[in-house]
């Protein structure tokens, strides 16, 4: 019996176009008596354990209140498209339109805003 590849490079071509030619042609070629299967058969599957997680319920978590900082913040505050890259992201109020802190900052928050969230998250 010749291979795929022998036929390959007899005729002048890849061994993928003959392969291609031959699953396009199905018919033209004997069908593989294909073999039992030596393995034992498996029985039913195990059953599942019993689901014991408590259903997910998002935390609500607890607004921080206005400090006296926002307070005097709030004539220099701006709105989120106003605010310039190194302007404190921090919001000032709780529904929208939402008004930023707008104070000179380092990263994403002014020093003062930095430490309450720190603060929080511990």
């Amino acid at each position: 019996m010749v291979s795929v590849h022998g036929r390959g490079s007899r005729l002048g071509v890849s061994r993928n176009v003959i392969v291609g030619i031959a699953f396009r042609n199905r018919a033209f070629f004997p069908e593989k008596q294909r073999s039992r299967s030596t393995r034992p058969q498996k029985g039913p599957p195990a059953p599942r354990k019993v689901e014991t997680r408590k259903p997910y319920t998002p935390h609500q978590a607890e607004p921080i209140p206005a400090s006296d900082y926002d307070v005097k913040r709030l004539p220099f505050a701006k709105r989120l498209e106003d605010l310039l890259p190194g302007e404190c992201k921090w919001p000032l109020n709780k529904g929208g339109p939402y008004i930023f802190c707008a104070a000179k900052a380092a990263g994403k928050y002014c020093q003062h805003h930095h430490s309450r969230a720190l603060k929080r998250g511990k």
